[in-house]
């Protein structure tokens, strides 16, 4: 029986080659979420947003186990993006990190993971990324196994 494990990953960061098709962004959602072991239900979906000041692609897939969403804001120099993924199942923040930094170099981010387990959420990781220092990141899951 599914024992749901209620976990947040929330992520600002700046790319280097930040995607610019509905195209690529659901491609890069639908390995994602091959990465980190769950299953899509419906999407991914994504779109180009025009609006002044706003602009730039933004997307999501829905999980059998929640969902995952991106937006990227093209024009800041360098581009940021925001990126959340809510899940029912256990996942390691490094794993995302570095998909993301795979596909469209990621110069630097911050992440916070929370356990939305209780009545109060607790952040149980959190962390910066520089470009080269992946390997420093811990993976909580791994630590807590010990």
């Amino acid at each position: 029986m599914f024992v749901p494990n209620h976990l947040h990953l929330l992520v600002k960061g700046y790319l280097k080659s930040p995607p610019q098709t509905e195209k690529v962004l659901n491609i890069w959602f639908t390995q994602l979420v091959d990465n980190v072991g769950m299953k899509v239900v419906a999407g991914p979906t994504s779109v180009y947003v025009k609006e002044p000041g706003n602009e730039g692609i933004t997307g999501t897939v829905t999980l059998a186990t929640s969902h995952a969403s991106i937006h990227v804001w093209d024009n800041d120099k360098p581009p940021m993006f925001q990126f959340d993924l809510y899940s029912c199942c256990e996942f390691s923040p490094k794993v995302v990190l570095k998909h993301i930094d795979d596909w469209f170099g990621l110069l630097e981010a911050h992440y916070q993971m929370i356990d939305r387990n209780g009545n109060d959420f607790k952040v149980i990781d959190s962390g910066n990324f520089k470009k080269g220092s992946l390997k420093k990141i811990v993976d909580i899951f791994k630590r807590n196994k010990h």
